[in-house]
């Protein structure tokens, strides 16, 4: 077993008066939704100094693990985290976790945030961690599987509020239009919906006078006198009352916890894996860069060695030129067999040649 990092120094201050107390605080059970997974959570709450003035201890009842992450934060909320994180490695170095959460290659369970450890495992840490007698709570805990659960989910706390109804004061009923048999003349009505600002009367053009001596009578001329505009509707005034719930009322906790565990269990999923997989990159890097610094082997220095020493004989061989010695006897020509009948002495050729010319001499006479 590797040598455990040290505790941190920021305790939580709480732990010790909670538990001299007695009155241990209860766990209390809610139904999460995560990956289309019903899963039912345990959580107890723990009061801290830090600024939300409380955390979380989760036991997931699929697997029956403990969050460990939640336990470490509610024991050392000041904490960094590096300490955090170098106290989850030792863990996972010394101890099988197999089983209580699952993984990116383990996909049989379902996967929420933070590391998860077993009953047993968490009841030994607890002792570090100071928060012995709430993990025995926590372990010893046991739903009823008969109970209609709550469940988490933001959609349902942020859901619509119903409003009530207005009072009947509070409105006011609309007046009937006015009829249009009241209208002086219903032929010449305007339309009610767009009333216009009435126009000042035209006064009729004078008549011109002719000459003539039978004189015509005067048209008369009809002149439409201006409806006066409808009277307007006024708005309908509703006046809204939201009902909000007492701020110490039970069903407040339940919804702000609620959503704060949901936001525990899945805001760090995406986070987590990054984590995995920058150090799948860094370890590959770390194999490549080791496969290169690795001192090589007789066998490749044999492989590597061989092409060069049979250049370096090549090489090192120099040409030289040994040129024949010449040949004392003659070479045989081979010639014609009907060419070497022929062939004669020389003193032969000369006889020979004086009695041709002769002959030739004598046979020109």
């Amino acid at each position: 077993m590797s040598l455990r990092p040290s505790m941190p120094s920021g305790l939580n201050p709480h732990l010790k008066a909670t538990l001299d107390s007695g009155n241990l605080p209860p766990v209390k059970y809610q139904i999460l939704n995560c990956q289309g997974q019903d899963i039912l959570v345990g959580r107890m709450k723990i009061e801290t100094s830090t600024p939300s003035g409380h955390a979380f201890i989760l036991r997931r009842y699929d697997t029956g693990a403990i969050s460990l992450t939640t336990m470490f934060r509610a024991a050392f909320p000041t904490a960094s985290e590096q300490e955090e994180k170098e106290e989850v490695a030792w863990v996972k170095d010394n101890f099988d976790l197999t089983g209580n959460n699952g993984s990116s290659r383990d996909t049989s369970i379902t996967r929420l945030a933070g590391t998860w450890v077993s009953p047993e495992l968490a009841v030994s840490l607890a002792e570090a961690y100071s928060l012995g007698g709430l993990i025995n709570v926590v372990v010893n805990a046991r739903p009823d599987p008969t109970a209609n659960y709550r469940r988490s989910g933001k959609g349902a706390a942020t859901a619509p509020r119903a409003t009530p109804a207005s009072p009947a004061g509070s409105s006011i009923p609309p007046k009937a239009p006015p009829s249009p048999a009241a209208a002086p003349n219903p032929a010449k009505r305007r339309k009610e919906s767009s009333p216009s600002p009435a126009k000042s009367l035209e006064k009729p053009p004078a008549l011109r006078r002719s000459a003539r001596t039978t004189k015509s009578p005067a048209p008369q001329v009809s002149v439409a006198l201006p409806k006066s505009p409808p009277a307007k509707t006024p708005r309908k005034s509703i006046r809204r009352e939201l009902v909000d719930t007492p701020g110490g009322s039970e069903q407040t906790v339940v919804d702000e916890e609620g959503d704060t565990v949901e936001d525990v269990m899945g805001s760090q999923l995406h986070q987590q894996d990054v984590a995995e997989q920058k150090a799948l990159i860094e370890g590959l890097k770390a194999e490549r860069e080791a496969l290169k610094t690795e001192p090589k082997t007789e066998n490749d220095m044999e492989v590597d060695v061989k092409p060069t020493s049979k250049r370096g004989r090549e090489e090192e061989e120099k040409l030289k030129f040994e040129p024949k010695e010449q040949e004392k006897e003659p070479r045989a020509i081979a010639t014609n067999s009907r060419v070497s009948r022929w062939q004669m002495e020389p003193k032969t050729k000369s006889v020979a040649w004086g009695v041709a010319a002769f002959l030739f001499g004598a046979g020109a006479v």
